[in-house]
Formats: structure tokens, sequence, C-alpha cells
């Protein structure tokens, strides 16, 4: 049984607002402004033009967002400022639905806020609050109407930033909302401009086309638990280039055509063990593009708009796909490297194969034919190839992984990687040397001995010629980039070693290594 005793008062205090500063960064807060004129712009239909001007003065620590999208009538002036109130329905296919963004940003970035608004020609109205607003309870605000803007335009300008405008912090905006409004910039109709300059699109659609393992088109809807349908495109494959560093791999989210995800690589779209893996160089080339419309109710984005949420129906309606598709062009990617530039990157133009998906809950695969069969790694086929050797004389592990050592550097984007992989090789050589007088010599060497015969390695060679014969030429040129290695290491001069130096003398130590303890090498 149940009595009532009263009521409760659950006005929201106005210390929400306070409480979310922290949560919104530059980049972040920026993009809730532009979401709210490309908002109106879409709810009236896309006909027009819009032009949303940004400026960030350095010198004077001050904001200005101007859009000539329409602008509010008076009946709808208290969405600026009251949480939860928005003019978007939630069947539009907008990205504000939730009323909060733009109070948020507002407020996290700026102590002084003013908003000035004309609805069509109609009289312009302005609201100004800063921080002794919020610390007062009144939800009410002074509403003027101000004679300063032009018809359809609204303005918010910013002052007393939160935080610093630097030139490095624009040029990271500029980047931001270069991918994130991409979609909307190839809109003629569209301009979005930052300090004078307009921002131009930025994709992430680079791809490569290798035969039958071309990129993936993947069409078709899901359904939300309202039972509306959500339209799905997304685009799987290996880019054209490697971007571990700068990370431009993984998984990418556009929903209602604004970038709201970019390069996933988190357990949720497949970057586990199992999968794709965790994150890692050799997986780089493997991307999945999706791109969701709908309702805005339905889109799976948080309530900033700055993440994926992996709880909403909509995404888990397309988890099980998601992962299978990461999971074998992460593979793809793993199998070849070593050899991308002739398995993936040499195809620089192909055809995307579109593939129909008629119940993506149900679907768990990426469409795509076996994989290749992965060549085994270098390193490893020559471990095998020497393991009854190691087995015997431990001490050849070390000869053969100089090699080894030497074919991974020679691979690298290093400017010296040839100079370091060549270092690399004549240490090996010099080791086999000193390993074969000690070890299968069958002549015993003093410590003093051995210091002795290293001082030079002239004397090193005279000492093992005593056992082993070799070609003549091949000590010329033992000798000869003994001398090269001499010159990189202590004159002053540094020497280059070409691609075919570097092969050769790999030759000559490898036929070293074979003659003086029987190692096999096969060419990678």
């Amino acid at each position: 049984m149940k009595t009532q005793v009263g009521t409760l008062q659950a006005t929201p205090s106005k210390r929400l607002f306070l409480s979310i500063i922290a949560d919104y960064d530059l980049n972040r807060s920026i993009c809730e402004l532009v979401d709210n004129g490309l908002d109106v712009w879409v709810r009236r239909g896309r006909s027009s033009p819009i032009s949303i001007n940004l400026t960030l003065d350095e010198a004077q620590q001050r904001i200005c967002v101007e859009d000539n999208a329409g602008g509010l009538p008076k009946s709808e002036l208290s969405y600026i400022v009251g949480p939860g109130q928005t003019g978007s329905a939630p069947t539009d296919e907008t990205i504000g639905i939730f009323g909060v963004g733009t109070k948020r940003a507002v407020v996290a970035l700026a102590q002084d806020i003013r908003i000035a608004t004309r609805h069509g020609k109609a009289k312009a109205h302005q609201v100004d609050f800063d921080d002794k607003w919020l610390e007062d309870e009144s939800w009410e605000l002074p509403l003027y109407e101000v004679d300063d803007v032009a018809a359809g335009t609204t303005l918010v300008d910013l002052q007393r930033l939160r935080l610093s405008i630097t030139e490095d912090a624009t040029e990271h905006l500029r980047d931001h909302l270069s991918a994130t409004y991409a979609k909307f910039l190839t809109n003629p109709l569209v301009s979005i401009v930052l300090n004078g300059v307009p921002l131009k699109p930025v994709f992430f659609d680079n791809w490569a086309y290798p035969p039958s393992y071309e990129p993936r088109r993947y069409t078709g809807t899901v359904k939300a638990d309202d039972g509306r349908d959500v339209r799905v495109e997304a685009i799987a494959g290996l880019s054209d280039e490697s971007s571990p560093a700068a990370g431009e791999y993984g998984v990418y989210f556009y929903c209602n055509e604004r970038l709201v995800a970019r390069a996933l690589k988190t357990f949720d779209v497949g970057f586990m063990k199992g999968y794709a893996g965790l994150p890692h160089p050799k997986i780089s080339l493997a991307k999945v593009i999706v791109s969701l419309n709908g309702d805005a109710r339905s889109m799976p984005w948080n309530s900033s708009k700055s993440d994926i949420s992996a709880k909403h129906e909509v995404f888990q309606a397309l988890h099980a796909w998601l992962m299978e598709v990461v999971k074998d062009y992460a593979a793809l990617s793993r199998i070849w490297m070593g050899d991308w530039p002739d398995k993936v990157f040499a195809y620089t133009d192909g055809t995307i194969v579109d593939v129909p998906v008629e119940d993506f809950p149900s679907a768990k695969k990426s469409y795509l034919p076996p994989m290749p069969k992965s060549r085994p790694r270098y390193g490893d086929v020559i471990t095998e190839s020497n393991k009854s050797v190691a087995k015997k004389k431990p001490w050849v592990k070390g000869l053969y992984e100089g090699v080894i050592a030497a074919d991974l550097i020679a691979k690298q984007g290093l400017e010296q990687r040839n100079r370091i992989a060549l270092i690399v090789l004549d240490s090996t050589i010099e080791i086999a040397f000193k390993e074969f007088l000690v070890r299968d010599s069958g002549t015993y060497y003093t410590d003093a001995q051995l210091l002795t015969t290293f001082k030079t390695r002239h004397t090193v060679h005279q000492e093992v010629q005593k056992y082993v014969t070799l070609n003549p030429d091949l000590w010329k040129k033992i000798g000869h980039y003994s001398d090269m290695r001499n010159k990189l290491i202590h004159q002053r001069a540094t020497a280059g070693v070409s691609d075919n130096e570097l092969a050769d003398f790999r030759t000559v130590v490898e036929s070293v290594l074979r003659k003086l303890y029987g190692l096999k090498f096969t060419r990678s």
C-alpha cells in the first residue's frame, strides 16, 4: 500500500551547466554551435544557401559564431537556455535532439554570453547571461530587441573565455571541423568559414583495390526500437597508405552526415584478441566507414555527439556483422604486411563492390573470399631452416639472427636504414670469425691471443684463412665492406650505402656463414 504525502520540487538547478564545463573542449563546443545552425537549415528543407562564420580572436580572446540559417522566432527563444528544449522533432534527420548541446557549449566556453537572433525580417531579439545568472536559481532572463542583426541571422558572441585561444588550437579546430562536416561541405549550398578561410572537406576514403579484395559497400537498413528504419551504408577496405602514427585507421561513424566517431579502435568495434587484434601497425590499413541516416532519436550517438553509444539498439544490430568485417580486413592487412607496396598500394584504381545486406543482425560475415595464404615470415623461415645446426651449436643463433635483423632494418622507412643494416651485417661476420676460431678451428686461443688478433680486421682474416678456403674475390669484398663500416663509424664524413651495396654485402655474409657453419638462407 502507498499513500501520497506530498510532492517534490524537481526543477533543475542551473548548477547542472557548471557541472559539465570540464566535459567540453573547444572542438566539441564549437561543433555544438555549428550543429545548431545546420539543424535549422535542415528543418527548413536545405533549399537555400547557409553560411556559418566562426571567428576565434586570439588577441581579444573572443569567439563569435554567426549563421544565416534563418534565425529563431520569438516563440522559440526559450530554446536558447532551456535544458531539453529544442526546435528539432525526434523524427527530423537532424543532428540535435537532446536540447542541451548549445547551452552546455556556450557555458563551457565563456563567462559572458550574448546570443542574438532574427527570424526572417521580424524584429531581432537578444539574451545575455553570465556566471552571476548561473549562480541565481531563477530561470528568467531579460529579453531585448536589437537593431544590428541581419535578417535570418543568429549571432553567438562569447567573451571572458574559460579556455585560451591559440594558433595551434585554431588549427586543430580547423582539422576537426573539416572532417566532422565533410559531407555537408560537399553541398554547394553550405559554407563554413573559420577566421576568414572557408573549410575544405576532409575524408578518409583513400582506398586500395587489390584483386578479389577490393573495398565492399554494404547497404541495407536496421530497425530502431520504435520500428523506424535507419539506412545503412558502410564501406570497408584497405587504405592505399599506412598511417599507424596518425592512427587514421579503424572504424568511422557518420550519423545524419556528421562525423561522430573517428578512427575507433576499441573492443566494441573488433579491436580485441580473437577478432582484429589489438591496435598495431600491422593492421593499420584496415578501415570501415559507416554512414547512418534516419530519425535523430534513432542515431546511436551520445548526447554530445562525440562518440557512439555501444549500448544503443542500432549499434547492437550492426555489432556482430561489424566485428567480422573489421576482423577480415585487419587479417588482410596483417597477412600482406611486408608486401604492401606490391600486394596493396600498387592497386590505386578499381571499383567498390556493392553488397546488399538484407538483415545486418543475422549477416555476421564480411562476404569476402577466403583469406589469401600468408607467406611465412623471413625470420621464421631462416630459424626453421637452421634449427638442427642451432641445436648442436647454439652460438650460431646470433649469427643468422644478425642477418634477419639487417633484413628487417632495411625494410623500415628510415633514412639511414642501409647504413645501420651494413653495420649489423659487418658485426655479424666479425662475430662469426671469432666464434669459428674459438669453437671450430681446433686450436686453443688464449684471451691475450684473441685480443691481439682482433685489434685489426686484417689479422682476423689472416687467422681464419689458416683453416678455411674462400674465394679470393670473396675475401676482397669482405675487406671492402669492413673498410666501409670503419669509415661510417670512425671518419668525419658520412659515407652513403646504396641498396645494391647492401644486397651484395648480405650475399657475402650469407656465403661466409654457409661455409663456416653450414647455415641456410632463403632470399625474402
